[in-house]
């Protein structure tokens, strides 16, 4: 056998060998109560049925319970809301968001007012105001979420921690860990 035939050979072991290595190591990854225990063996109970094991009974009491969809436009009970302290309304940057909603509204500065203010987590680089088509960092960050009145409607304001604020017409709610109104 020549040279060249013993490395063609040779990459032809090494290939299934490598598959069969990343398949175990994958195998491996699954779920298991503690390390080193074996995986439970599915057991069919009827042609149709699909495979159960004795892992498939569930007791409700283990069950988390589900999280509502973000909030939509319009459901205004997800925004913080709440009475703001002084010190909160009178920082440079919520009264920039104030400005900026009375132009944006239409109406003078007097006509908008402070109606929540957090201290969150977002969930992610969109800090809770995802555009369609763009991507972000999935990465938690800390921040602000600033909700204004103009009558009787709000709106949310976001930030990253020692950033503007800006509007955000369909507002995500950040990370539950992370909320602290004030």
């Amino acid at each position: 056998m020549t040279t060249t035939d013993s490395r063609a050979n040779r990459r032809l072991i090494a290939i299934p060998a490598l598959v069969l290595a990343l398949g175990a190591t994958l195998t491996a990854c699954g779920d298991s109560e503690s390390p080193g225990a074996a995986s439970p063996t599915p057991t069919a109970t009827t042609e149709d049925a699909a495979p159960t094991t004795s892992e498939d009974t569930v007791d409700p009491s283990d069950l988390t319970p589900i999280t509502p969809p973000p909030a939509l436009p319009g459901d205004q009970g997800a925004l913080p809301t709440g009475p703001v302290p002084d010190q909160v309304v009178d920082r440079a940057d919520v009264q920039a968001a104030v400005a900026a909603e009375a132009q944006r509204r239409g109406v003078d500065v007097s006509a908008v007012s402070v109606a929540g203010f957090a201290e969150v987590t977002w969930t992610d680089g969109s800090l809770g105001c995802p555009q369609p088509g763009m991507m972000y960092t999935q990465a938690l960050v800390p921040g602000h979420q600033l909700v204004l009145e103009v009558d009787g409607e709000l709106a949310s304001y976001h930030a990253a921690q020692g950033r503007d604020f800006a509007y955000c017409a369909s507002p995500v709610p950040p990370s539950t860990g992370g909320l602290q109104s004030r």
